[in-house]
C-alpha cells in the first residue's frame, strides 16, 4: 500500500540521502532538502539495460520491436548515447544509476575500487529516502551492479549469479504477480550481448550476436506488453532501455571509436514529451527517473551531471 500525501508538495530538510552522508564540498553551501510532487511520487519506472549494445545492430530483421518502438511518437530515442570515457562496463552502470560521470564516481575498471557511492548515491537511494513504501527492486545477470551499487539501498535485489531467461523470467513474476514485492521502480540487466560480443564478434553482422539481440527484443517485446496490461489496470508507468557501451571485434576498449562510444536510449510513456534535438548521455537517466517520480533533491541537483529527458 503507499503512503498518502495529503498535499500536493511537502519538504523535507536536512534530508538523510541513502545510506551515508553526503560530504561533497562543493554542495555543502546546500541545505539538503527536498521536494516531492504527491501525484507524481505514485507514478512507476521500468529499466531495461542490455549490456554490450552496439547501436548499428538495432535492425529491423534483428530487433523488430525495438526498431518499431524507436519510430514511435510517444518515444525519446537516441542511437548516439555518449558512453563514459573509460568504456568498462563497471564505470557505464555507475554513470546510468547516479547522474554522475566517472571522474566523481570514481569508478574507471570493474573492481568498483575507490568508488565514491557514499557522496554520490544512486537513484534508488533518493528514491528510499522520500518513503520506505515505495519498492524499489534490481535483477541482474552481472552481479556487480547490486553487489556495488544497489543492494545496500533497494528492496528487493539478489546477488546470487544468473543468466538472462532467469532474469526474464523472475522480473515477468514480479510484474504478473508481485512476487516477492509490488513493483515500483524496477531495474533489468541483461548480460549475454555482451558475452556474445566478447566471444564471437560485436556486430549486426555477427550471428551469435545477432541471435542473442534478437532474443532480448523478445524479452523487452513482451515485458512491455506487461507495462501496457498495467496501465490498463490504472498505473503510470515509464519505460526505459539504456546500455553501457558497445563493442568492435571481441572489445569495447578503444573510446575513440563510435561502434563503442555510442550506444542505444530509449525512453518510452504514452502522453508525456520528451526534448527533442538532443542527444543523451549516461547520467541523464537518473535525473529523468526523478524528474518523473516528482523528487527534487538539491544535493542532487548540485551533484549530477545529467539533464531529464522529459519536457
Amino acid at each position: 500500500m503507499k503512503k498518502l500525501f495529503p498535499a500536493l508538495t511537502f519538504f523535507i530538510f536536512f534530508f538523510h540521502i541513502g545510506c551515508k552522508k553526503d560530504q561533497v564540498p562543493d554542495c555543502d553551501d546546500y541545505a539538503n532538502s527536498t521536494s516531492v510532487d504527491s501525484l507524481k511520487i505514485k507514478r512507476k519506472v521500468l529499466i531495461i539495460g542490455i549490456d554490450g549494445f552496439r547501436s548499428d545492430a538495432m535492425q529491423v530483421d534483428i530487433t523488430p520491436f525495438m526498431h518499431s518502438l524507436s519510430l514511435n511518437n510517444n518515444v525519446y530515442f537516441t542511437p548516439a548515447n555518449s558512453v563514459e570515457g573509460d568504456t568498462y562496463s563497471g564505470p557505464n552502470w555507475s554513470s546510468l544509476l547516479t547522474g554522475v560521470h566517472y571522474d566523481k564516481h570514481t569508478v574507471t575498471d570493474n573492481s568498483f575500487e575507490g568508488n565514491t557511492f557514499d557522496r554520490y548515491p544512486s537513484f534508488f537511494s533518493y528514491i528510499e529516502g522520500i518513503s520506505k513504501n515505495i519498492n524499489t527492486i534490481s535483477i541482474v545477470n552481472w552481479t556487480p551492479i547490486n553487489d556495488h551499487i544497489l543492494s545496500s539501498c533497494s528492496d528487493f535485489s539478489p546477488t546470487e549469479p544468473i543468466n538472462d531467461s532467469l532474469v526474464f523470467e523472475k522480473a515477468k513474476d514480479l510484474l504478473i504477480n508481485s512476487n516477492p514485492v509490488s513493483p515500483d521502480v524496477v531495474f533489468l540487466h541483461f548480460d549475454e550481448l555482451d558475452v556474445a560480443g566478447h566471444n564471437y564478434g560485436f556486430s549486426p553482422s555477427v550471428q551469435e550476436y545477432a541471435n542473442t539481440l534478437n532474443t532480448l527484443d523478445s524479452y523487452v517485446n513482451e515485458l512491455f506488453n506487461l507495462i501496457e496490461t498495467k496501465r490498463v489496470d490504472g498505473e503510470d508507468w515509464i519505460c526505459f532501455i539504456v546500455s553501457d557501451h558497445g563493442g568492435e571485434g571481441t572489445g569495447h576498449g578503444d573510446s575513440s571509436n563510435p561502434n563503442i562510444n555510442k550506444t542505444i536510449f530509449f525512453a518510452e510513456h504514452p502522453t508525456l514529451s520528451f526534448r527533442k534535438n538532443y542527444t543523451s548521455n549516461q547520467t541523464d537517466l537518473s535525473a529523468s527517473i526523478l524528474d518523473f517520480l516528482g523528487i527534487t533533491n538539491s544535493n542532487f541537483d548540485c551533484k549530477t551531471d545529467g539533464i531529464s529527458i522529459l519536457e
